[in-house]
């Protein structure tokens, strides 16, 4: 029987508004190879709409500083009162290590003294490895933690 793994990474987004990033992550996604041009190469809506429940996305990105991957992954749930959007990877190259890979995106806004916005971002994922020889995708969370904060300094600068 194939155990399931959870890893999970949060971060505090200063000068965001909680409303701000989800907003982002949920209709904008496509713009991230314009936020990010180094790491993301295109982000194509292949079915659905693009911000609801059943779109299907397609992808292309720079892991490091050399490796391009693909990945197709499926909204599943979006619920709007508590900025969470839940989602699969159904096709591409990290199925490769893990045959399963589902993630959990919320985003909290934060009250803070002050006019400063700002907004908790979590990411949970739960994955099954191939083999045990297979590291747990901590290169991911981390990647993820970073564009997190890539976007939220795009979002500021634009508001």
């Amino acid at each position: 029987m194939a155990q399931i793994h959870r890893l999970q990474v949060q971060k505090e987004l200063k000068n965001c508004s909680g409303d701000q990033l989800y907003c982002f992550y949920k209709n904008e996604i496509a713009k991230l190879p314009q936020v990010l041009p180094h790491i993301f190469k295109s982000v194509q809506i292949l079915a659905g709409d693009g911000n609801s429940a059943g779109t299907v996305r397609l992808t292309k990105l720079c892991i490091g500083s050399s490796r391009e991957e693909i990945m197709k992954d499926k909204i599943e749930t979006v619920v709007d009162e508590s900025r969470t959007l839940r989602g699969s990877i159904i096709d591409g190259d990290l199925l490769r290590m893990y045959p399963k890979f589902e993630y959990t995106i919320t985003i909290t806004p934060l009250v803070t003294q002050g006019e400063e916005e700002s907004c908790l971002f979590k990411l949970s994922v739960e994955y099954e490895k191939e083999n045990e020889d297979v590291p747990n995708p901590t290169e991911y969370m981390e990647m993820s933690s970073f564009i997190s904060k890539a976007v939220a300094s795009h979002l500021a600068k634009k508001a």
